[in-house]
């Protein structure tokens, strides 16, 4: 990779304005194919599509794709979400963008296209890092702005034509980077492979949920209290103290450490179902194999979070897919090798890791969100 600015890039582009970055990766090799790619689109639980236009007719075949002869007809792309969840070797492309935390991100698409295909001109609202793989792709950037969209098939929503104000065609290893709002629309030049990361920001009803989950619970689900207010003149006037009141009440309870624990289970929720080992290890087990040498990982597609005790929680916790894994001070260098996701064993871990922490390693194996890496 080339050397990149974290800083000026934080600084004067992200979610301000796109940005082509050339060379980013050097020497750039794809870790999968067009082959590898249709045959995750065979998958029933894999979400994948193919956007044709043919002599000027748009369509979309939704996956499990069955018949690649029927849906690439014209000029043709083969999308598949998630790709990060089920081949381990693409996590060396997401990995330089790790300083955008774990939270944020959503999840690695890949994408073939024949000669001439594209997907046509539209806007996403997340951020994404679209990574040139072989082949070139011309792609086009417009200044946001209040764009017609048209519906040329009713799986399929895009915009009209926009000026562009970046025009430029990406070569392996080029990497362009696109904030929320801006159109874009790419071309292959030729058949190409485009791995776009992307980044997610969750809205406020889905924060909203988070909270009304953790109320119906019964969690810090107080009612309203009003002793000594005065009387009322006319009964149906709400007034600004009342509503002062109210929404202090609310306040509160999103101020409150449970709301951040539960906060924190929502945007560690990745959808990843579990697969459960059997037999199911023992915790000695997993303790005699990492002392006997053995390495273990997250599965593919695993962000676990770390929530470090503070101000804001008063506790320390890992979260794995909407699950919470608390731990003591003692067990912290322990859990934060955890938190990186990288190779963990008897070398990377602190000297004597607690049975607590292995209890939690166990079930993260047990439940498929963690895997033994085979020498």
């Amino acid at each position: 990779m080339q050397t990149f600015d974290i800083n000026d890039f934080l600084q004067h582009y992200w979610q301000q304005k796109p940005v082509i970055l050339r060379g980013f990766f050097s020497q750039f090799n794809d870790p999968i194919d067009e082959h590898d790619l249709a045959g995750l689109a065979q998958e029933e639980d894999i979400d994948s599509r193919i956007i044709s236009n043919n002599s000027g007719n748009w369509n979309v075949t939704q996956g499990p794709i069955t018949n690649f002869e029927d849906a690439c007809k014209g000029k043709w792309t083969l999308l598949v979400q998630g790709v990060d969840r089920y081949i381990q070797d693409v996590t060396a492309l997401i990995a330089p963008f790790s300083f955008i935390p774990n939270w944020r991100l959503d999840d690695l698409m890949v994408s073939f296209a024949n000669k001439g295909a594209g997907v046509g001109a539209h806007i996403d609202q997340y951020d994404v890092f679209l990574v040139q793989g072989k082949g070139k792709r011309r792609w086009q950037v417009g200044n946001p702005g209040n764009y017609n969209e048209v519906f040329p098939h009713p799986s399929l929503r895009q915009i009209e034509a926009f000026v562009p104000i970046i025009d430029e065609v990406l070569l392996p290893g080029d990497v362009l980077y696109i904030p929320p709002g801006w159109p874009h629309d790419g071309k292959a030049l030729e058949d190409c492979m485009t791995y776009s990361v992307g980044f997610r920001a969750p809205e406020a009803l889905q924060l909203a949920e988070s909270l009304a989950m953790m109320l119906e619970c019964s969690v810090k689900n107080t009612r309203f209290s009003d002793p000594k207010r005065p009387a009322c003149d006319t009964p149906a006037n709400v007034t600004v103290d009342d509503i002062k009141a109210l929404k202090k009440q609310l306040i509160h309870t999103i101020e409150s450490q449970e709301f951040t624990q539960a906060l924190m289970a929502s945007v560690s929720e990745q959808g990843i179902p579990e697969f459960p080992i059997e037999p199911p290890f023992s915790v000695e087990e997993v303790a005699n194999e990492i002392a006997a040498g053995a390495s273990t990982r997250p599965a593919p597609g695993i962000k676990p979070l770390i929530l470090l005790q503070s101000e804001e929680s008063q506790v320390n916790a890992l979260y794995v897919n909407g699950e919470q894994f608390l731990f003591n001070d003692e067990d912290k260098p322990s859990y934060v090798a955890l938190g990186e996701g990288t190779l963990l064993n008897a070398v990377s871990l602190p000297d004597s890791p607690s049975f607590a922490f292995y209890e939690t390693l166990t079930t993260l194996i047990n439940n498929g969100y963690w895997e033994w890496v085979e020498e």
